[in-house]
């Protein structure tokens, strides 16, 4: 499929997917997954790296689970990371404690655990395979729930991905510390980190699209976005890289919770950020880096008029990503999002 359409399609209306379209996280979010693997292991169970000191992960292990489906959620793939690791290690017996919830004591209780491990994370890294994990999850239906299906459940109860981060929460617990930092941690939730300290990755945050781009844009199209991201931390980012105005509409995860919605790759939020623009849209596109995009468009062009735009600019393997978005009839494939003023415009 060539990137550039026959013709200029007719559009009054742009809704942006946020993340690897608008603003570059392979800094903030992309670390964040990669490091609470790392730390849920080291800072958790106690385990040694053993040899080299690189993470269990990577870009490309992140971009294998993405293009599985199901994936929105980065919470929801971390702990997929940490389910699949889990299942490496020698089968665990439950010790019983005090208390689960309560992150003091479930870090308490994983060390106990972890004393007996002889495992080290470089033997795990050596051992994983993380595009047979990607292809299983897939033939399941994608996302956390394919994971959990998919796997023998050995060792799930060592897991600490259930309710509040600020109860037995592990995982959310140590990806927020490490995202946002320690002020805005703070600010947030009221309590200070427990496993990590110091600046936050939000910071590293950089725009993808050019802000002289989002001008032009800006001037012919109305503009919004429907993102994966907790409202305060997507108006955040919108603010501190000046570009919050741009938008007439923003649909979060705390949008798709307060109305019982589906995210993405249902098409409730893109529906729902056309809806909320004024005068209403009579012809949208979204703009997304992921297949669930793709597929979220499709489907939102059964209620109103959506063509499905996906773009290559932050994907490890543009090639693989490319052949996913034309097996999903995208209408569009951009290399960079920055071609979005010479195509519409």
């Amino acid at each position: 499929m060539s990137t550039e359409p026959a013709l200029r399609p007719e559009l009054d209306t742009l809704i942006f997917d946020m993340d690897g379209v608008l603003v570059d996280v392979s800094g903030s979010y992309r670390q964040a997954i990669i490091q609470t693997v790392d730390l849920f292991f080291v800072e958790g169970l106690g385990l040694a790296y053993g040899g080299q000191v690189s993470p269990l992960i990577n870009n490309d292990d992140i971009d294998f689970l993405k293009q599985a489906g199901g994936f929105n959620n980065d919470w929801d793939m971390t702990t997929a990371f940490i389910i699949y690791f889990l299942e490496m290690l020698p089968p665990q017996s439950v010790i019983t404690i005090p208390t689960k919830v309560h992150i003091p004591s479930m870090l308490a209780y994983l060390q106990t655990i972890g004393n007996n491990l002889q495992v080290t994370l470089e033997e795990m890294r050596q051992n994983k395979n993380i595009p047979r994990l990607a292809l299983g999850v897939a033939e399941m239906g994608g996302g956390l729930a394919a994971v959990k299906k998919l796997l023998k459940r050995r060792n799930r109860h060592l897991l600490a991905a259930q309710g509040s981060l600020l109860e037995g929460n592990l995982v959310e617990r140590i990806f927020q510390e490490l995202y946002l930092g320690q002020d805005l941690f703070t600010d947030t939730y009221h309590t200070l980190p427990v496993v990590v300290h110091g600046p936050g990755l939000i910071n590293n945050e950089s725009l993808i699209l050019k802000s002289s781009i989002l001008n032009r844009l800006t001037e012919q199209f109305k503009l919004g976005i429907a993102t994966g991201r907790p409202k305060r931390e997507a108006e955040y980012t919108l603010n501190q890289l000046n570009i919050a105005g741009h938008f007439q509409s923003l649909i979060t995860r705390d949008d798709v919770l307060a109305a019982d919605g589906r995210g993405k790759p249902h098409p409730w939020p893109l529906l729902e950020a056309a809806r909320r623009i004024e005068p209403s849209p009579a012809r949208c596109a979204y703009i997304g880096d992921t297949p669930d995009d793709i597929r979220a468009a499709k489907e939102a062009n059964g209620s109103l008029p959506f063509l499905a735009i996906g773009t290559l600019a932050s994907a490890a393997d543009p090639d693989a990503l490319r052949a996913h978005f034309e097996a999903l009839g995208a209408d569009m494939i951009l290399r960079h999002p920055n071609q979005l003023a010479d195509f519409l415009m």
